[in-house]
């Protein structure tokens, strides 16, 4: 499982909306997952964070896929920077732990061996 992070900032005077008709792809990545989610800061309405959860259930490598949707990545890139600003942070991260903070219950459960 891999996740994929974005921070960008919208240019003056364009919309999350704009964001959206610019950045929605024109099909599907075939990647199973989650998301991709968006969001907006609450202190700076202009930045927008993007989220996936990637799983290549498929048994295609992570460069596999990247060169696979490549194309389509640069019409959509191509597509952002009438909107975009700049990107704060872009990368692709492998899940190496997951936990649940929800309860106390489940902070007990999970709590590594060796931490009170």
């Amino acid at each position: 499982m891999y996740v994929s992070v974005l921070i960008r900032r919208l240019k003056p005077g364009k919309t999350y909306d704009d964001f959206v008709r610019a950045w929605y792809p024109d099909k599907g990545f075939g990647i199973g997952g989650r998301g991709p989610i968006l969001a907006r800061s609450v202190d700076d309405e202009r930045e927008i964070l993007a989220v996936a959860l990637m799983d290549l259930d498929s048994g295609e490598t992570l460069d596999e896929v990247m060169t696979r949707i490549g194309a389509q990545e640069a019409v959509r890139h191509e597509r952002l920077a009438d909107v975009i600003e700049s990107t704060a942070a872009r990368g692709i991260y492998e899940v190496v732990d997951e936990f649940d903070f929800s309860t106390d219950d489940s902070v007990a459960s999970g709590r590594p061996p060796g931490i009170r």
